[in-house]
């Protein structure tokens, strides 16, 4: 991997920790259940980021074996509060969902021990049966808060037509959606990655660009969702009677 995209991969993290800090402190306010379950895992998503990334940008030794497994747990961990949010905040009484939450962190859970007890550090290859696993649980709710998000705004912008759901709330669906599929983008840049370094034991130009654009792009989305700037805010409430109605079924 390129100079350049550990330090967007360590930039990444240090957003991810900041929205972290934002949502936790606003869970605190709130005492509401979803703001602390996303908090969470983007506080982890932000430690394994800049964990994992930290040593190449600097240029030094890798972290020894066991230091390395515990940043990728890290992030494993963090994706069970990101499964908790997605179905408390749109399947709480769903069966279906449950039963997902529990077979991506089965996935997760597995995919790590096998890694650990049979390699004994970070295994980043395709050839991995645990890596495939991590990817399988991690990927799955990046396209369920997505599917999830888009089905939330359809209902938004309905109400929003007539007044009932403020234009800005339909939009931060739209922008968690694309927050769900930019970062499957770059689940599927991690495919390429894994190829690339079980292959030639470095990532190809390709892999970064994929990676690294999708990540920016998530960030981006992010951003706007949960930090909108004034001018944003009223771009959105400036555009609402522009707002094309919903299809009907």
């Amino acid at each position: 991997m390129q100079e350049h995209a550990y330090l967007t991969a360590i930039l990444a993290g240090a957003f991810y920790l900041i929205a972290s800090a934002r949502l936790i402190a606003l869970s605190r306010r709130t005492r509401k259940r979803p703001e602390l379950l996303l908090g969470v895992y983007f506080g982890c998503s932000g430690i394994y980021y800049v964990g994992a990334n930290l040593p190449s940008l600097l240029g030094a030794e890798a972290w020894p074996d066991r230091i390395g497994l515990a940043i990728d747990w890290t992030y494993n961990v963090g994706v069970l509060p990101y499964l908790l949010f997605i179905r408390s905040a749109f399947r709480p009484s769903s069966a279906w969902a449950k039963l997902a939450v529990a077979a991506c962190t089965g996935c997760l859970l597995a995919g790590s021990l096998l890694i650990a007890l049979l390699v004994g550090h970070v295994d980043f290859t395709l050839e991995s049966p645990g890596f495939r696993l991590q990817w399988i649980g991690y990927t799955f709710p990046c396209g369920w808060i997505c599917a999830e998000a888009l089905h939330a705004r359809r209902g938004a912008l309905k109400r929003a037509r007539i007044g009932l759901c403020p234009p800005i709330v339909a939009n931060r669906y739209l922008l968690l959606a694309l927050f769900g599929a930019f970062q499957v983008i770059a689940c599927l840049g991690d495919l390429s990655l894994a190829n690339d370094l079980g292959e030639r034991q470095m990532a190809s130009q390709v892999s970064d660009l994929l990676v690294g654009g999708a990540e920016i792009a998530s960030i981006a989305t992010l951003w706007l969702a949960l930090l909108p700037p004034y001018s944003y805010r009223e771009w959105i409430r400036r555009r609402a009677p522009l707002l094309p109605t919903p299809m009907n079924g």
